[in-house]
């Protein structure tokens, strides 16, 4: 009777043992990006294929990992975001091998817009395509049986797939990593670093460059081909005012480059009301704003503070949104710079100022996330 009890004990808690060991592992694979650590040791190679998913517009390519070992319930998407390399990119293809380490099932599609550098509504239906698709290809005995992983300025259109009506049956959680609620107050911190929420407010010097890969993103939008050839030869060029191309702009074309060439919180709102109807549909399109009513999903979010790209605000606000705050976890870390890791040196200085908070925080969040999978 005793032996029956202890092993009943062990089978409980192995479970939680085990993936309290991955959650250590996951973390120590992060301090040291695209090196061999505990998992490589641990576990054997996952199999990968290059699968293609059909979607609205063209069919998909993808790459489809699986566990050597048994898999767990749920399965992850990887959303790449704005990433030329798309799912090849190499630091993706690492994380992708990792999950599949800790059990999952992964895929990783390669998403048009995002990999074009210029985000569209159209990768919201591709999201939703590859997670129906992937849903019907891991075993477990609950229908929603898909988790959601993205990064940056894919984390936003990945927050409105989960709820649309199309998909959000079937996925079981979604994390935004640099993530955010609304693309207007991106647009405004990019333009004039201008962030605000609640108690949380102040102005930086925005990065010189995100003024200008928003202009990149939208030339495809504007109607006139001349003002798609001046503002795209402004944008590759980053050419400050003044640029005396820009008067022969149409009133479409000068409402973008005054937007994009302000430093006046204030004025954005004003601004924005000046710009074409199909930019600003796309920008609420792609906001989780607008879709929050609709989420039913648990929410990992985290964010780096500061955040030189996205304000962390953005996540803040976020969470908030949530309809259930029983199921958002919410981390603001110190040790990233925007989505890549950047851990101090580990000194007996850093451990007590940094690690041991920091790496407690992190390690109640992964671990949460790798048992959302189980």
């Amino acid at each position: 009777m005793i032996l029956g009890a202890i092993a009943a004990l062990l089978v409980a808690v192995w479970p939680s043992a085990r993936d309290a060991a991955y959650t250590a592992a996951l973390i120590a694979h992060l301090a040291r990006p695209l090196r061999a650590g505990p998992l490589h040791r641990w576990t054997g190679t996952p199999a990968h294929e290059s699968v293609a998913i059909p979607s609205p517009g063209r069919p998909l390519a993808a790459t489809l990992f699986r566990p050597a070992g048994t898999s767990r319930g749920a399965g992850l998407i990887l959303v790449h975001g704005l990433n030329p390399r798309g799912k090849d990119d190499p630091l993706l293809v690492w994380v992708a091998d990792l999950f599949a380490r800790s059990g999952f099932v992964v895929l990783m599609p390669d998403f048009t817009g995002f990999r074009a550098l210029a985000p569209r509504a159209g990768d919201v239906d591709e999201i939703v395509a590859s997670a129906r698709y992937l849903s019907e290809r891991v075993a477990g005995g609950r229908p929603d049986n898909v988790g959601l992983v993205a990064f940056s300025f894919g984390a936003g259109p990945t927050v409105v797939a989960a709820a649309d009506p199309g998909a959000r049956d079937c996925v079981r959680f979604v994390v935004s990593f640099g993530g955010y609620y609304d693309l207007v107050n991106v647009i405004n911190f990019a333009t004039t670093g201008w962030y605000e929420y609640r108690e949380h407010r102040g102005q930086v010097t925005p990065l010189h460059w995100l003024r200008w890969i928003f202009l990149k993103f939208n030339l495809d939008l504007l109607s006139d081909p001349l003002d798609r050839a001046i503002l795209g030869e402004i944008a590759r060029r980053e050419q400050e005012p003044p640029d005396p191309r820009a008067a022969d702009l149409t009133p479409e074309g000068r409402a973008v480059y005054a937007l994009v060439l302000n430093r006046d919180p204030a004025r954005v709102p004003e601004l924005l009301k000046q710009v074409d109807s199909k930019v600003l549909d796309q920008i609420a399109r792609l906001s989780p704003s607008r879709a929050m009513k609709d989420l039913r999903t648990t929410l990992f979010i985290a964010h780096s503070n500061p955040d030189p790209s996205i304000p962390f605000t953005e996540s803040l606000h976020l969470a908030e949104a949530a309809a259930d705050p029983a199921r958002v976890h919410l981390l603001l870390v110190g040790g990233f710079r925007h989505v890549q890791p950047q851990f101090p040196p580990l000194t007996w200085s850093s451990f007590w100022n940094f690690y041991l908070d920091e790496g407690r925080r992190l390690f109640v969040w992964v671990y949460r996330l790798v048992r959302a999978g189980a």
